[in-house]
């Protein structure tokens, strides 16, 4: 019984831990290119003309914007699926299906399609010839934060099946199943 209640808090403990770390690096993250924007780029004056002003607001951060929505809720989507497929196989004890869907992640090319937008965002952000300091700095602020929250979120997700309060829930042998050896042993059965 103490056990029980001993590895709970463990659980609990690990779970808090995760959740802190995925609110509080995407802030840190924030801050981060907020003091780099005004430390280096907004002290020295370093951004785009005014000239530029009406392209980048109208036509190029909407295009890259709607490019990075699309690309993040696609990545978004495809790891909460397999989430909730992995969560089913293991209220079932389907092993099968949980083997079929543990060692999937997002291809490469989709951490492109999400990344290349997002540091395009992000320098489009920091570039920008804000007027006023704050306003500058809540601006590029947010964008950071958002899209570092976004890649946060896809990461654990995608690789959720690794966490130690998963594992508690799941036989641990599913975990160390080499799923080639499995498939090929069930093929000849």
């Amino acid at each position: 019984m103490n056990t029980q209640k001993s590895e709970r808090r463990v659980i609990k403990h690990e779970l808090t831990k995760k959740y802190i770390t995925v609110v509080s690096m995407p802030i840190l993250t924030g801050i981060l290119v907020l003091l780099f924007w005004r430390y280096v780029l907004y002290e020295n004056g370093i951004f785009f003309s005014e000239k530029a002003e009406n392209p980048i607001l109208f036509m190029i951060i909407p295009v890259v914007a709607f490019i990075y929505v699309i690309f993040a809720s696609i990545a978004v989507n495809s790891v909460f699926d397999k989430y909730k497929t992995i969560m089913r196989s293991v209220v079932k004890t389907d092993t099968e299906t949980f083997l079929l869907h543990r060692d999937q992640r997002l291809p490469g090319l989709l951490h492109v399609l999400v990344g290349a937008p997002s540091v395009i965002l992000i320098s489009l952000t920091t570039l920008y010839n804000y007027k006023d300091l704050y306003i500058g700095g809540v601006a590029v602020f947010a964008v950071a934060y958002v899209v570092a929250q976004t890649w946060f979120i896809i990461t654990e997700l995608d690789n959720f099946h690794t966490r130690r309060h998963f594992k508690a829930k799941t036989p641990q042998h599913w975990h160390e199943t080499d799923t080639k050896e499995f498939f090929k042993a069930k093929a000849k059965a």
